[in-house]
This record gives C-alpha cells, structure tokens and sequence, in this order.
C-alpha cells in the first residue's frame, strides 16, 4: 500500500506553501513571459530520490513537462546467524537504486501572470524502475543455523492519472508549482522469495496494484 503519512504530510506542506505565496503573488502585473522552466521536487529527497522537471510552452494556454529522476539509496545491517547455542553477526549494506520518468500535458484554464502561471490540469503518465540488493537470513530449523541470504529483485511501475494544480511565475524568474491529484497504477516484484526487512519501506510501498495519490510541490526558476 502507499504510505498515509507521506502522501498527508505532502499535501500539508503544499497548503501551507500555497497560503504564504498567494498575497505576493496577486501584486505582480503581466509581463513579457519566458517559454522555459526548470524545476526541482524538494519533496522527493524524503525518498532519497533526485527528481527534475523540464516544462516548456506549446502554445497558448498548452505546455508539456518531463521529468526525470534518479533513487540511490545505502543502509548498514547486520545478518545474524542463529546456532542452539549462539548467534554470531556480519556489518552488510542493503542497497536500492534505480530511476523515474514522468511526461504531462498541462492545460491553463486560469490564466496568472504569465504563459505558464495559473490553475491547470494535467494527466500523466510514468515508469519506474527500481533495483533492491537486501540481506536477510532464512531460518531452516531450531536446531541448525540460519542462512544469510542476499535477495536480488526489482521493482516495476506503470502509472497515469491527473492532477490540479496552480503555478506561480514570481517577478517572472521564480516558480513554484503545487498541484494534488491521482491515477492508477500497476506494479510488478521480481523478488524471488517473502522475507522480512524494514531497510527501504518507504521505497518498497511502491509495489502494489491500484488507485494512487499525488500531491506536492516543485521549486524553480523561467528562462
């Protein structure tokens, strides 16, 4: 399942954020507008994943976005070996690493100050691929040791969907872009055994079939 408290605390962060820009906003006055914005997903690095945005204007009222993002992840663990007697252990790493890219066709119906600034719409789509080097130990019995067993896998997704959003163009140089919605999404794990590791939990939420939220913020700038 996807993880509540993330995605709430997204949406939090992205309200707050909307209520302290709104005023500076409302005073800037229509300007001559830049055609390209670069941004970047603050919001992404909770899931030690490096995510930009590329959005550039078609025409009027109609820009496309591409986005594209790295995950590189470590985390020490320690692989215990169970004997009747005793348990001895060895220092591991537990790696993930992979990589996201995302398209979307954004529509302004409410024009802001700008080319790219407003209320829109955008549907989506996006794939994931995401590798899992994790450490564990399978348990064979009471009376002989457990096996330390390194599990290799890879974690799949599809995803489309839409979502609202509001882009700010400030001082037509700053961009902040907030925006909330959903899709669905489907998912496959080439993991070859169930075993029991909390090391990427937040990274292996990813895996399961369904509806998915999307919430959050993007900081940039127009050039």
């Amino acid at each position: 399942m996807f993880n509540v408290s993330y995605f709430f605390r997204s949406v939090l962060l992205v309200g707050i954020i909307l209520f302290s820009t709104v005023k500076i906003y409302a005073q800037e006055e229509e300007i001559e507008s830049k055609k390209n914005i670069l941004k970047l997903s603050p919001q992404s690095f909770i899931a030690s994943t490096f995510f930009l945005s590329y959005e550039r204007y078609i025409t009027k009222g109609t820009s496309f976005q591409l986005s594209g993002g790295i995950l590189s992840a470590q985390k020490s663990n320690s692989d215990y070996i169970y004997y009747p007697t005793s348990t001895t252990s060895s220092k591991t790493y537990d790696k993930a690493n992979g990589g996201i890219v995302e398209g979307m066709l954004k529509f302004y119906f409410l024009k802001g100050n700008s080319m790219m600034s407003g209320l829109y719409a955008g549907p989506y789509a996006r794939y994931s691929n995401n590798r899992f080097r994790i450490h564990t130990t399978i348990n064979t019995g009471y009376s002989t040791p457990g096996i330390p067993t390194v599990v290799d896998y890879r974690i799949q997704t599809y995803e489309g969907g839409v979502v609202i959003g509001y882009q700010f163009v400030i001082r037509n140089v700053f961009v902040m872009d907030l925006f909330a919605g959903g899709g669905v999404k489907s998912s496959t794990n080439t993991s070859p055994i169930t075993y029991t590791s909390t090391s990427f939990d937040l990274l292996e939420s990813q895996d399961y079939n369904g509806v998915v939220p999307k919430a959050g913020f993007r900081l940039g700038f127009a050039f």
